[in-house]
């Protein structure tokens, strides 16, 4: 499933989950973009299935949960490795995400969180045994995210004008 075989329902259900997953039920989204709750359950049920929605994650201030070590790794991962190694990654703990990188050198970055110095070099060698080449450290202050401001605003409620 990709964007332009979305209708406008499903649009209207992706922007809404965006804007506040927790709290938007399946009875409410459904008000707000004119079907039954049991449509929404439907809808969402298939776009999960399909692999346009993907999780539902909170937000964690890191710093205030007492983990004052929040970093962001740029490596290199062999070209034809990037694939498998993904998930290797990800098992890795203190690693809470990957981005793959469309670049040759520094093709991805990861975020890893922990409680020491030492907890996060040992999350770095480890990194390093799967075969990431670790470019640069960056520490993390503050990471500020929101959804795409433009995937169906206007096929719900919240999207009439007047």
């Amino acid at each position: 499933m990709v964007l332009d075989k979305l209708d406008n329902v499903d649009k209207g259900i992706l922007y809404l989950l965006q804007q506040n997953a927790r709290d938007n039920t399946t009875a409410g989204i459904a008000e707000k973009v004119g079907v039954s709750s049991s449509t929404v359950g439907n809808r969402i049920q298939k776009l999960e299935e399909n692999g346009v929605i993907t999780g539902y994650h909170p937000t964690v201030n890191y710093e205030k949960a007492g983990l004052d070590h929040h970093l962001l790794a740029i490596g290199t991962v062999p070209y034809g490795r990037r694939g498998t190694l993904g998930k290797q990654i990800l098992a890795v703990s203190g690693v809470v995400s990957i981005r793959e990188l469309l670049t040759n050198k520094q093709n991805v970055a990861i975020e890893l969180v922990g409680y020491s110095r030492k907890y996060i070099e040992s999350a770095l060698d480890e990194l390093k045994e799967l075969g990431v080449t670790i470019e640069r450290i960056e520490m993390m202050k503050r990471e500020r995210t929101q959804p795409f401001d433009d995937l169906g605003k206007e096929y719900t409620t919240e999207g009439d004008t007047g």
